[in-house]
């Protein structure tokens, strides 16, 4: 949002210099009519891409599941509306100042064309100086909704969390008769988002990543989300608390004869699940957007980190 107010406003300076001066705001050929307009049509582009791309995220989330947008709707649609602004543009200083030549819309239309790349970089330096200048940077959260599970719809969100690294923070989503709850994930902190997802046996999901696996249960009044990980070849099952975490074990550990997980300021009881993951099912994956499994196969993942002594704490 900050860079397309700085955008709008660079683009405002040479318009309004024109239409400052009496000379050239009264003398208009063509050439001169094109740079009063062309800027107005860049302006017209930057906003009408705002404005679909949170049309698409309101109607994703009033019907819970992804709307794509196709991609050339998304470059016809602001080319479109950036020529509706340009041409009518030059129409009307023609009639208002009424210029001695018949109003030609081809040099605006070359303009235009010439200045397309110069934009684009433009923008792109625009958006990587606010986001590198941010204090602390947050990016938009991104939603990936999943098919319901009876009456309650679940979406997979991330927010960028460095201007060009990829770190995220993540966290689930849970819809159920209109109201919305959010479970905090663990943080990403470097590497693209990839989790293959599961259905159990028992209807519950799965989502296994490069660094955990969580166990989401949404069958109960409440939904709930475990990490599970292995401990002396038994599984276990941690209820992740529902904040911002910085530090975890990574793997269970015995404490005063009890299976614990250590999540930021918790030590979370864990519950032996060994065996729920028998016969277990590929249901799909997660990466800019949900796949189902006929969509996308199954890949095998890697995990980051290899198990050590139960006793090795990562901080």
């Amino acid at each position: 949002m900050v860079e397309d107010l700085i955008f709008t406003i660079l683009m405002l300076i040479l318009p309004a210099i024109l239409w400052i001066v009496p000379k050239t705001r009264r003398n208009n050929g063509n050439w001169l009519i094109a740079w009063k307009t062309v800027p107005l049509g860049f302006i017209a582009i930057c906003w009408t891409g705002w404005l679909m791309s949170k049309f698409q995220s309101v109607l994703s989330e009033r019907l819970e599941r992804n709307i794509d947008i196709p991609f050339w709707v998304s470059l016809v649609v602001p080319l479109t509306v950036a020529f509706l602004v340009i041409i009518p543009g030059g129409l009307f200083i023609r009639r208002k100042f009424g210029t001695e030549k018949k109003y030609n819309p081809g040099p605006s239309i070359l303009i235009f064309l010439a200045a397309v790349p110069h934009v684009i970089i433009l923008s792109w330096i625009l958006s990587f100086v606010c986001d590198l200048g941010a204090d602390d940077y947050k990016g938009e959260w991104r939603t990936a909704w999943l098919p319901k599970e009876g009456n309650t719809a679940i979406a997979f969100q991330e927010q960028p969390i460095h201007p060009f690294l990829a770190e995220y923070n993540y966290r689930l989503l849970f819809s159920r008769d209109g109201e919305q709850t959010y479970q905090l994930l663990l943080t990403n902190t470097g590497g693209s988002t990839y989790f293959n997802v599961y259905r159990l046996k028992d209807g519950r999901l799965l989502f296994c990543d490069k660094e955990w696996d969580y166990l989401v249960d949404v069958q109960g009044p409440e939904c709930r989300v475990f990490r599970v990980d292995s401990l002396e070849d038994r599984l276990y099952a941690a209820r992740i608390p529902n904040e911002k975490i910085g530090s975890w074990s990574i793997v269970p550990i015995r404490e005063d004869d009890q299976i614990v997980m250590r999540m930021g300021d918790h030590t979370v009881p864990a519950e032996d699940v060994t065996g729920i993951l028998d016969g277990m099912t590929y249901y799909g994956c997660i990466q800019d957007r949900f796949y189902p499994a006929d969509q996308k196969p199954e890949q095998t993942i890697k995990k980051m980190f290899e198990k050590p002594e139960p006793d090795v704490l990562l901080y």
